[in-house]
């Protein structure tokens, strides 16, 4: 059996036709998974237990929601309007992500704790 970009665990019929709902879903998708992962973020805060999955989840939610609503628009207006296509192209775009994010977390978090420092200073002055 070979691949074809023609399928998309059998979605592909809705997601074919109506190629702006792969657009919004990627778009939004990423906000709405953001907040059962940060109200479980805050359970596990509550519990005392290790937040580095939680934090990789909120950062590959939010670096997918940034880059992956560029990519999509991009393609969406220069490219043909393949919804498959779109879909394998942001499914990338959120696995590239969250490697990205599984990597580089404990950097990611420094930087904002880093950044919330400084704003404090600032608004202390």
């Amino acid at each position: 059996m070979a691949f074809s970009f023609n399928t998309f665990f059998g979605l592909e019929d809705r997601i074919a036709d109506y190629p702006e709902i792969t657009l919004f879903g990627a778009m939004f998708l990423p906000l709405l998974l953001f907040i059962p992962v940060a109200l479980i973020g805050w359970i596990f805060r509550k519990l005392s237990f290790n937040m580095y999955i939680i934090h990789v989840l909120m950062y590959t939610l939010l670096f997918t929601f940034i880059a992956g609503a560029i990519t999509m628009l991009i393609l969406f207006f220069i490219t043909d309007k393949t919804g498959i296509k779109l879909a394998y192209c942001w499914l990338t775009v959120l696995v590239g992500m969250f490697f990205f994010s599984l990597i580089n977390a404990n950097t990611i978090t420094k930087m904002f704790t880093d950044w919330s420092k400084i704003i404090q200073e600032k608004k202390n002055q």
